[in-house]
C-alpha cells in the first residue's frame, strides 16, 4: 500500500478513528481511575451503567449461586466495548498496512474487536478478585468498607452498585442508600442487607 492509498482509503480511515477514539478513551478511564474520579462505567448505558441493564462486567459473580456461564450482555460494558472499538481499529491498520486485501483487514479489525472484548472482560474479573460464595453474611458485611462502582440514586430509587473488602476479597453488591446520590469511587460503609445480593450503604 502506498503513502497515497494510506491516506485517501476510506476504510483506513474508519480503522484510524476507532483506534485513535477508543485509545484516547482507553487513556481518559485509566487517568480516572488511578486519581479515583470512578470511570466511565458509572454512566448510563441503560439502568445501572451496561448493556446488560444492571449486568455488567463482574455481574455473574455476584449474582448469588447462579450459572456462572458467560452471557453476551455481561461482557459488553463501556470499558469493554472501548477496548474493542480500539483494537478492531488497530487490527484492521494491522491488515491494511501489511498488504491484506480489504476483506482479509476487516475479518483481522472484527476477530481483534471480539477477542479483546472477552480479554478485557476476563482481565478485569481477575484483577478485581470478584468472588461470591452465593450468600451474604450479615456478621461479616455490616460495618465492612469500599467505594461505588457504579453510582446509587438517592432516597433508594434505584440500585447502583460497591465494591466492599470483606474477608481479604474484594466482592461486588447490588447497593441501595437512604441519603442523598453517590457517585462513582465515593467511599461507602455498609449499614445493612436489603436481599442475598443487595446491601444499603452510607459515605463513610
Amino acid at each position: 500500500m502506498t503513502f497515497f492509498d494510506f491516506i485517501t482509503s476510506p476504510l483506513m480511515g474508519v480503522y484510524f478513528l476507532c483506534a485513535v477514539f477508543g485509545g484516547t478513551i482507553m487513556i481518559l478511564q485509566l487517568i480516572m481511575m488511578i486519581f479515583g474520579l470512578g470511570s466511565f462505567d458509572g454512566g448510563d448505558f441503560g439502568d445501572g451503567g451496561d448493556l446488560g441493564g444492571g449486568g455488567d462486567v463482574g455481574g455473574d459473580v455476584a449474582d448469588g449461586g447462579h450459572s456462572h456461564s458467560v452471557d453476551v450482555f455481561k461482557v459488553l460494558s463501556i470499558r469493554t466495548i472501548v477496548a474493542g472499538i480500539t483494537f478492531f481499529g488497530l487490527g484492521g491498520l494491522a491488515g491494511l498496512t501489511g498488504g491484506t486485501s480489504k476483506f482479509i483487514s476487516v475479518l483481522l479489525a472484527i476477530t481483534s474487536g471480539l477477542i479483546t472484548i472477552y480479554a478485557v472482560y476476563y482481565l478485569y474479573l481477575s484483577v478485581a478478585n470478584l468472588k461470591s460464595d452465593g450468600s451474604i453474611s450479615e456478621k461479616t458485611l455490616v460495618g465492612s468498607f469500599g467505594n461505588v462502582y457504579i453510582k446509587i440514586p438517592e432516597a433508594k430509587s434505584g440500585i447502583g452498585k460497591v465494591l466492599v473488602n470483606q474477608q481479604e476479597r474484594t466482592m461486588e453488591y447490588e447497593a441501595v442508600t437512604a441519603g442523598s446520590e453517590l457517585k462513582a469511587g465515593t467511599p461507602i460503609v455498609v449499614v445493612g442487607i436489603v436481599s442475598p445480593t443487595t446491601v444499603e450503604v452510607k459515605p463513610s
